[in-house]
């Protein structure tokens, strides 16, 4: 924690590391730049010192802006007390594999997904068209579908117990069977009894709707006819009963309930529904606000990071200089038989100008070296290289 005060250095430990001897060659040099020993420099130690840290905090900003424009879908889901600052982070896609985790567990193909597949039913009852399925379930596959048409009065084409054999050679069903059945015909007849079922007939079908306190009502259609005991209220209908039992895929919600660490973003409430504690977050990485990106310290840049510091924070001092000492009366100082204006406005409109070229100055370089355009630049001098190297005289082959 900082320690401030008029008297003491105001130290927040972005110098942290720094001998005196740096210290006084800094400060120094920042009163040197300003005029010193010639005019006088009215700022403090501690003065230059905020002036320092201030542009140390301005250069980590942008530092961390680019670590963020960068790296953030590769620090999504890692624990959020990890600190990230200058340090490299993988290309691990884990961002990108849950959207493919999402988008296949709908098709029940997660090989990557930590949520197990359950499989539950719900017992049918004659006449009953509304079922309500309870809270915390993701529904994937829900079993109430018409039989497939290639399977036709239940009889498989493809069986041994189909086909008979006489003197006439094969035969299924009573009709001839070719030597070899093309596939393409058996499925041409499977679709076009389905087409037909759907038009003079109907299919089975459901639609699926929130209900009350999170469940989910399914409504089914046809309404279930039997539940396949005895005594039904519905009779049989062409020798046909609605199953009475209907079978469903589903996973366990993330998040509900006691929640799931395992996963980024899931809840703010890692212990479950109705925590009254004052723990919050699975303590993942959500966004930019909980990654561990923090401010740097002066020993920890670099010659270039230091130069721009330098540079900023003698802007800044110029105008600290101008603004909050010079800039007393208005820059008019009074004295005994006349006033003497000062350079106040001067100091501040440079400062100021100074101080927007520089922070101009490090977003523009620090674009020119993201990930985006590392890339287009190595393709850029591939594609120079592989073109120089078709005007290069190939060498002779010699077999």
């Amino acid at each position: 924690m900082a320690t401030t005060g008029y008297g003491g250095m105001c130290y927040d430990g972005c110098l942290t590391g720094m001998t005196s001897t740096e210290k006084y060659s800094l400060y120094n040099r920042i009163r040197l730049k300003l005029g010193a020993p010639i005019m006088g420099v009215e700022l403090t130690d501690d003065q230059i010192e905020v002036c320092i840290c201030e542009s140390i905090e301005y250069l980590s900003d942008f530092i961390n802006q680019w670590t963020l424009e960068n790296k953030m879908s590769q620090m999504l889901g890692l624990p959020n007390d990890i600190d990230f600052t200058l340090k490299y982070v993988s290309n691990n896609f884990n961002f990108e594999r849950t959207f493919a985790t999402a988008f296949s567990e709908i098709n029940e193909g997660a090989q990557n997904s930590i949520r197990p597949l359950k499989t539950t039913s719900i017992t049918l009852t004659a006449g009953t068209q509304d079922y309500y399925i309870p809270a915390g379930q993701d529904i994937t596959t829900i079993m109430w579908f018409t039989p497939n048409f290639i399977n036709l009065f239940g009889l498989d084409p493809f069986s041994q117990g189909n086909i008979a054999y006489t003197e006439f050679g094969a035969s299924f069903a009573g009709y001839s069977l070719y030597s070899v059945m093309p596939v393409f015909d058996t499925l041409l007849t499977a679709q076009s009894a389905q087409v037909r079922n759907k038009v003079r007939a109907s299919e089975y079908s459901y639609r699926l709707t929130g209900g009350p306190n999170g469940t989910k009502r399914l409504t089914l259609y046809p309404i279930p006819t039997a539940a396949g005991s005895a005594g039904n209220v519905y009779p049989q209908v062409s020798g046909f009963l609605t199953p009475g039992t209907l079978f469903y895929n589903y996973y366990d919600t993330v998040g509900y309930g006691a929640g799931n660490d395992q996963l980024s973003g899931n809840t703010a409430n890692p212990l479950g529904l109705g925590n009254t504690g004052n723990t919050q977050g699975n303590g993942l990485v959500s966004g930019p606000a909980d990654a561990g990106l923090y401010n740097l310290t002066y020993t920890e840049l670099n010659d270039w990071a230091k130069n721009w510091v330098k540079k900023y924070a003698q802007a800044n001092a110029k105008e600290l200089l101008g603004l909050g000492i010079r800039g007393k009366f208005s820059g008019n100082l009074p004295i005994p038989g006349k006033e003497l204006t000062l350079n106040s406005s001067e100091l501040i409109e440079k400062g100021r100008a100074d101080m927007e070229f520089f922070r101009t100055e490090i977003k523009e370089r620090l674009e020119k070296l993201n990930y985006k355009a590392i890339a287009e630049m190595n393709t850029a001098i591939q594609d120079s290289v592989n073109k120089t190297l078709t005007y290069s005289p190939m060498g002779l082959f010699i077999g």
